[in-house]
């Protein structure tokens, strides 16, 4: 069985990027959460069941990285560091396994760079910039 794309990319940015973990809970979301104004964090949404030669063995998942902060500049940062943790959990076929799925990551792609989306002047919270990337990945059950 082919894992949930979102919950393995999650789980891997939760592993490569063990800063975004405080006490104990990851701010890595898949919705933003309550109070999030007040955070820097990262949503993912994917988009599970692309397009894959061999769909029952693979999945090719689209999905985006939303990066939030209270600056410009953590912002950017925080979204070339998601794109970077991504490139590394592709290249070394990062391995999810929950209670009741497992599975690994690879065939890692940046379709669109870590840009920006919008700022305090551009967004009812003038306090808030979020950077977006779009990537494609893989996704494949374990055996």
């Amino acid at each position: 069985m082919i894992p949930d794309p979102e919950k393995a990319i999650m789980a891997a940015l939760t592993h490569y990027m063990p800063e975004l973990v405080t006490n104990g809970r990851s701010r890595i979301y898949s919705q933003a959460p309550q109070g999030w104004d007040r955070l820097d964090f990262l949503v993912v949404r994917a988009t599970p069941g692309g397009a894959s030669r061999h769909p029952n063995l693979y999945s090719v998942c689209f999905f985006e990285i939303e990066a939030f902060a209270s600056t410009r500049g953590d912002a950017s940062t925080l979204g070339r560091r998601a794109a970077a943790a991504m490139t590394t959990a592709g290249r070394e076929n990062y391995r999810y396994i929950s209670d009741n799925e497992a599975g690994y990551l690879f065939g890692f792609r940046e379709v669109n760079a870590p840009s920006l989306v919008y700022d305090g002047l551009s967004s009812k919270h003038g306090d808030t910039f979020m950077f977006q990337g779009t990537y494609q990945i893989s996704v494949r059950g374990l055996r």
